[in-house]
């Protein structure tokens, strides 16, 4: 309570059944809810001019990859991620957590759908990379002067038949000892990194 005083933060009290309808888990909100606000949680058209490098995502309904998706991308050299609403897991109590709390630091572009995203960075003058682990082009090995942005698809289904169709190209990271593929997170921080090593 002192710091929410000394934070000029507002504080109400509901019943117990009021707070659990606010933070829909009541199991694990344990008494408490906050409202928190996210300055670098933005729309698509607010993508700054001068942002050359994103990732933009296409169906990733885990909240847990989601997160550990946004700590990667904050903590980057990237310009941000663009996260549409629809397909995607909810920014939401349980990202947060499995962002350990960096959801408030990243760069986060929102928009409807991946279509509709993917449509406006192509004429912003974005090349659209589409990760696929049936390509032969390795994402590390793109150079472009132009900015670009890594699609990066469901967990199981991949990169979606429309998504697809919209990439400039298809690059893939490198598997070993019949390894099919990595999981999405994993797959998103190399590509968020690929330019410093």
């Amino acid at each position: 309570m002192d710091l929410a005083e000394s934070k000029e933060t507002e504080v109400k009290y509901h019943s117990r059944r009021e707070l659990s309808y606010i933070s829909k888990h009541s199991r694990q909100d344990q008494g408490v809810a906050l409202d928190l606000i996210a300055p670098k949680l933005n729309v698509l058209e607010d993508l700054p001019n001068d942002a050359t490098n994103l990732i933009a995502l296409d169906g990733i309904t885990n909240p847990q990859n989601l997160g550990i998706i946004i700590r990667s991308i904050a903590a980057s050299p990237l310009d941000g991620l663009i996260l549409p609403r629809k397909g995607n897991a909810a920014v939401g109590p349980l990202v947060y957590k499995a962002s350990a709390g960096i959801l408030l630091k990243a760069n986060i572009y929102e928009c409807d759908t991946t279509i509709t995203a993917l449509n406006y960075l192509k004429e912003c003058h974005f090349n659209l990379y589409g990760l696929s682990s049936h390509s032969k082009t390795i994402f590390n090995t793109i150079v472009s002067k132009d900015p670009s942005v890594f699609i990066l698809g469901n967990e199981s289904r991949g990169l979606s038949p429309e998504a697809e169709t919209l990439c400039d190209e298809l690059v893939s990271i490198p598997m070993n000892n019949d390894v099919e593929s990595i999981n999405v997170s994993a797959a998103a921080t190399l590509v968020a990194f690929r330019h410093l090593y």
